[in-house]
C-alpha cells in the first residue's frame, strides 16, 4: 500500500473520557469487530489484560490496524491514568498522529494537559474529540474553550453538536452543512444525511466561515478563489487545513457520544483528511554509533531499515517487541544489527497485533508499526538497523520512581523465582524498578504510584503465580549536593594472585537543571589510557545509584573525573571501577547532602460548598494551591503538594465531600525536604 495511505495513530485522554469507547467504535464501524465492546462489561477488544476488565481502566498499550476510506490506521490505544504514562510517553514517540478524547462536561483535565505536553514533545499533529455530549452537565462550547485557554491551541470545530445532554441526538458535519443522524437500530452504523435545522443554520455558517478563513492562511489559490467570491472545494478547503494541521498550528474539533454511538465516522474521516502520514513526517533523524556523524533515513522500503523498539511484552513463549519501522523492510530470519549495543541479532517471527490477537506476517516495511519475536538483548528505546548501514535513532525518556514498597516471597523457597519475575516486569516497564537492600538483603519494588505497584503485585500474583506479602508505599526520596567539592581515592589490593591499583580525584557540582546525573571525564589519556574509562563510568555509576549509607539516589549534579593515576602492571578496570565509586563517595560526603522530596500537581474537583474545607485540608498537608476555577456547580483545585502527603488521601477527599470529590495527581519534579522531614534521616 502507498504510504500516503498510511496513518499511525494514538488515542490519548485524561481517564474515564472515553478513550477505549472511542476506539471501541472505531473497530466496529471500520468492520475490525462484528460487536462493539464495552468497557463497563470487561468485553472492550483493546483491554484486554484481566486487571484492565477488572477495574475498567487501561493500564497498557493496546496496539490494532483498521481500514477506512481506503486506508490503513495503526491504533495504539494508551493509558489515561497518570501512573501509567510511560506507556502514552513511548507510544507517542512511535506515532505520527494523535486523537485527544475530552469530556465534554470537563473540558480539558490535569491528565490531559499531561499527555498534550508529551504530544508536544515529540512534535506530534493532533485532532480533537469532545465526548459524553449525552451527560448531564455536557457543554461543548466550555469543553473548546478549555482547549484554548488550558492547552494553549487553536481549536476549529469541524463538527457541532445537535442537542444537549439527554436530547443530543447527532452532530452537524459543519464543512459539508449537513445534520448527521446516526441510526439507532445498527449501533450508529448507518449515518442518515439532512439539511442543517434553522436554529442552528446561523452557528453552522459561522463556523464554517472560520474554516474557511483559517484554510485560506495556508493556501494563496484558495485565499484569491475566497476574495473573489468564487465557489470554493471541500477538497481545496482540506488540503489547506491539513498544512496547517500538520504544523501544529490548528486543531480540528469533532465531537459526539462514543457510548451512544453517534459521532466517531466523521472523527474516522478526519483522521484521513488531517492526521499525517509516514511521508508527510517526513525523514527520521538519527547519528553514527560513534555519535560522529548525524544521519537521516527516508521513509521509504527502499531505504536502509531503521526501526524503533517502544515497548517489550512478556508472554508465555517470551518476550515480543513493538516496533516502528521507519525505512527499509525486515523479513522473518533477517539478521539485523543493534547499533546501540553493538550486537548482532535476528528476526524470528513478525506480528501484526489486534490488542492480544497476532497475525504472522512474512515481512514489514517502512511505516508499518509490527511484534517481532526472537530478537536477543534488545530492550525498550534501542534501535534496530541494517548491519551495513547503522544509525542509532533517539531513544526514549521516562520520569523517575517516586513510590517503594518493601516485597518478600511468601516462602524463601520462592524467592529466586520472584526475582526473576520481578526482572521481567522492570523489562517491560521502564517505570517500574526493583532492588535488594544492600544491609538486609530485603527487595524494595519502585513506580509512579500507588496503583502503579498495586496493579503489578497484582500481575506477579496472577499472572506469574508468586506468592507475595507486601509493605506499605512509602516514598522514595533523593538526594543532591550542598555545594561543590572534590575527594581522590586509592583503591590498592591484592585480589588472588594480582595487585590491584587505581587512583582517582572527583568534582561533584550541584546542577538544578539536570534531573539525570551528568558524568564527565576529564583526563589526559597518556595519564590513564581510555580502555579503562568505561570501568570509571560504571563506578561513578555504581555511587550515584548507590546514594550513600541511606541508599537514597543523588539527582541534580554534575559529576567529573579531574585526575587519575596508573601504576604499570598493577592498573585494572576492576580498581578503578572501585577507585571512581570511592572517590564519589568521599567528595559527596564532603559537599554535603540535600535530601530531597518528590512533588506532585493535584488537580482537585468538589462541589463548591466543599471548597473551603478541601483547600484547607490540602494546606495543612504542605500543599501549594496555584489556581482555582468554577466549573458548573463545582471548583477545580490546582496545585503542588510533596508526595508523602497524599498517601491515602482519596479516602479522606471523599469524607470530606461526601463521596463526591475527585482527584488526579501527576510528578512534577522533587524539592528540598523541610528540616522535620530530613531529621528523620539524620539529615
Amino acid at each position: 500500500m502507498d504510504l500516503r495511505r498510511f496513518r499511525n495513530i494514538g488515542i490519548i485522554a485524561h481517564i474515564d473520557a472515553g478513550k477505549t469507547t472511542v476506539t471501541e467504535r472505531m473497530l466496529f464501524y471500520t468492520g475490525r469487530e462484528y460487536r462493539i465492546g464495552e468497557v463497563d462489561d470487561g468485553t472492550a477488544t483493546m483491554d484486554w489484560m484481566p486487571e484492565e476488565k477488572a477495574r475498567g481502566i487501561t493500564i497498557t498499550a493496546a496496539a490494532t490496524t483498521v481500514q477506512w476510506r481506503d486506508h490503513r490506521i495503526n491504533i495504539i490505544d494508551t493509558p489515561g491514568h497518570v501512573d501509567f504514562t510511560c506507556e502514552v510517553e513511548r507510544s507517542l514517540r512511535a506515532l505520527d498522529g494523535a486523537i485527544g478524547v475530552f469530556d465534554g462536561c470537563a473540558g480539558v483535565e490535569a491528565q490531559s494537559e499531561t499527555v498534550w505536553r508529551q504530544a508536544d514533545r515529540y512534535g506530534v499533529p493532533r485532532i480533537a474529540f469532545i465526548n459524553k455530549l449525552d451527560k448531564t452537565g455536557a457543554d461543548f462550547d466550555h469543553a473548546v474553550d478549555t482547549l484554548r485557554a488550558r492547552l494553549g491551541a487553536a481549536p476549529l470545530a469541524m463538527a457541532l453538536p445537535v442537542g444537549a445532554e439527554r436530547d443530543f441526538c447527532g452532530v452537524i458535519d459543519v464543512l459539508a452543512g449537513e445534520m448527521v443522524l446516526f441510526a439507532e437500530e445498527d449501533e450508529g452504523r448507518t449515518m442518515t444525511r439532512r439539511p442543517v435545522p434553522p436554529a442552528l443554520a446561523a452557528r453552522a455558517a459561522q463556523a464554517r466561515d472560520a474554516i474557511v478563513e483559517a484554510a485560506c492562511e495556508y493556501s494563496e489559490e484558495l485565499l484569491a478563489k475566497y476574495l473573489e467570491g468564487a465557489a470554493l472545494d471541500r477538497e481545496d478547503i482540506e488540503r489547506a487545513l491539513r498544512t496547517g494541521v500538520l504544523r501544529g498550528d490548528i486543531l480540528p474539533v469533532y465531537c459526539g457520544a462514543a457510548v451512544r454511538n453517534k459521532g466517531v465516522q466523521l472523527l474516522l474521516d478526519g483522521v484521513i483528511s488531517y492526521l499525517p502520514s509516514p511521508i508527510d513526517r517526513g525523514e527520521i533523524a538519527g547519528t553514527s554509533p560513534d555519535g560522529a556523524a548525524t544521519l537521516a533515513r527516508q521513509p521509504s522500503p527502499d531505504a536502509p531499515f531503521a526501526a524503533l523498539v517502544f515497548k517489550l511484552q512478556f508472554d508465555p513463549h517470551g518476550e515480543i517487541l513493538f516496533t516502528r519501522i521507519y525505512s527499509g523492510k525486515v523479513k522473518c530470519g533477517q539478521q539485523v544489527y543493534v547499533p546501540g549495543k553493538r550486537l548482532k541479532t535476528r528476526v524470528g517471527k513478525i506480528f501484526l497485533m489486534h490488542a492480544e490477537a497476532r497475525q504472522e506476517l512474512d515481512s514489514a516495511s517502512a511505516g508499518e508499526i509490527v511484534a517481532m519475536r526472537g530478537l536477543k538483548d534488545v530492550a525498550t528505546g534501542d534501535t534496530l538497523s541494517d548491519v551495513r548501514e547503522p544509525i542509532v535513532l533517539a531513544g526514549i525518556s521516562f520520569p523517575e520512581t517516586v513510590v517503594s514498597q518493601a516485597i518478600e516471597p511468601k516462602s524463601a523457597a520462592e524467592r529466586d523465582r520472584l526475582i526473576e519475575c520481578l526482572g521481567y516486569l522492570a523489562k517491560e516497564d521502564p517505570t517500574f524498578a526493583w532492588r535488594a537492600d544492600d544491609e538486609t538483603g530485603q527487595l524494595i519494588i519502585s513506580g509512579m504510584g500507588e496503583l502503579h505497584l498495586e496493579v503489578n503485585v497484582h500481575r506477579l500474583v496472577e499472572k506469574w503465580r508468586v506468592k507475595v506479602v507486601v509493605g506499605r508505599p512509602r516514598v522514595w526520596y533523593r538526594q543532591t549536593v550542598g555545594a561543590e567539592a572534590e575527594a581522590a581515592a586509592v583503591f590498592e589490593k591484592e585480589l588472588g594472585a594480582r595487585r590491584h591499583f587505581a587512583r582517582l580525584a572527583v568534582k561533584v557540582v550541584p546542577d538544578g537543571e539536570r534531573l539525570k546525573p551528568a558524568t564527565a571525564i576529564k583526563l589526559d589519556p597518556r595519564r590513564v589510557p581510555r580502555e579503562f574509562w568505561p570501568a570509571i563510568e560504571e563506578g561513578l555509576h555504581g555511587g550515584i545509584e548507590g546514594g550513600g549509607y541511606l541508599g537514597f539516589p543523588w539527582i541534580y549534579l554534575h559529576v567529573q573525573v579531574t585526575d587519575g593515576e596508573i601504576r604499570v602492571g598493577e592498573s585494572t578496570a576492576v580498581a578503578f571501577a572501585a577507585a571512581a565509586q570511592e572517590a564519589f563517595n568521599a567528595a559527596a560526603a564532603k559537599a554535603g547532602s540535600v535530601l530531597l522530596e518528590p512533588i506532585v500537581r493535584f488537580d482537585i474537583f468538589v462541589p463548591v460548598e466543599y471548597y473551603g474545607t478541601v483547600s484547607s485540608d490540602m494546606t495543612r498537608r504542605r500543599g501549594e494551591i496555584h489556581e482555582t476555577q468554577i466549573m458548573g456547580t463545582g471548583q477545580r483545585i490546582g496545585g503542588k503538594v510533596p508526595l508523602a502527603e497524599t498517601f491515602g488521601y482519596m479516602s479522606t477527599l471523599r469524607s470530606l465531600t461526601q463521596g463526591r470529590g475527585t482527584m488526579t495527581l501527576e510528578p512534577c519534579g522533587f524539592a528540598p525536604a523541610p528540616p522535620d522531614v530530613a531529621a528523620r534521616f539524620d539529615f
